[in-house]
């Protein structure tokens, strides 16, 4: 288990804000190696206007996605009192999307013997320090050829969560059956296309971006997988 957990979860530090991207070439399946195990955030204490920040943010995830808040992004060690009035990014998963998960996934993310693993889940849908607006995902570039679709390219392939890179594509609607569907102007993220629903800013620097799934790549089942649920 140990061993397991040095591999799997990487330390994952603040990254400037120029950082937070990943130009389109770039490879969306890079291992971000980290010098330590997670504790993604600073563990100084905060003052008493970043207190009172990383509590309304708190409270507002309450109120508007309880169920991610409470089963997956609290779980991050730290992750309120790392705000500290700065810009941050989070994706969140609506409530109907937190209650159609698998009721074995769910067992999984609430035990607390996959802890870690949990926390290398949550930490995909967080950017620590960088407000990625949605106008910066969908923002084109022009100096590439267009698809054969006759659509311009993304000027940017991915961001740097504090879990990991994930992709960012374009949104697909129509067609039958996987095919025939076409770009329809909205933003995906990650490996499962979680499209973004709505956006909206936070706090003084912050962010919320609402998907329709979760974005951590599917690979990290794989370990809760290895891992046990409780029963078994």
């Amino acid at each position: 288990m140990m061993i397991l957990s040095k591999l799997l979860i990487a330390a994952s530090m603040a990254l400037p804000a120029a950082q937070a991207f990943t130009s389109p070439a770039a490879p969306v399946a890079r291992v971000y190696q980290r010098e330590n195990t997670l504790t993604v955030l600073s563990a100084e204490t905060p003052t008493t206007e970043d207190a009172k920040e990383g509590q309304a943010i708190k409270e507002f995830l309450q109120e508007n996605y309880p169920l991610f808040e409470s089963t997956i992004f609290s779980k991050i060690p730290n992750v309120y009192a790392s705000l500290k009035n700065e810009p941050f990014t989070i994706f969140c998963a609506s409530d109907a999307v937190m209650v159609d998960i698998d009721q074995q996934r769910k067992l999984q993310i609430s035990d607390p013997r996959n802890v870690e693993i949990t926390e290398k889940l949550a930490s995909y849908h967080f950017i620590p320090t960088g407000k990625v607006t949605r106008e910066r995902l969908q923002r084109e570039d022009w100096t590439v050829p267009k698809t054969a679709d006759g659509v311009a390219a993304l000027s940017i392939g991915g961001v740097l969560t504090a879990g990991g890179e994930l992709r960012v594509g374009r949104s697909k609607s129509g067609g039958f059956m996987g095919f025939g569907a076409k770009e329809d102007g909205g933003v995906v993220i990650g490996n499962n296309d979680a499209k973004i629903v709505k956006s909206v800013n936070v706090g003084k620097e912050g962010i919320i971006h609402e998907v329709d799934a979760l974005v951590a790549p599917d690979l990290i089942w794989r370990y809760f997988d290895q891992l046990r649920i409780p029963g078994f």
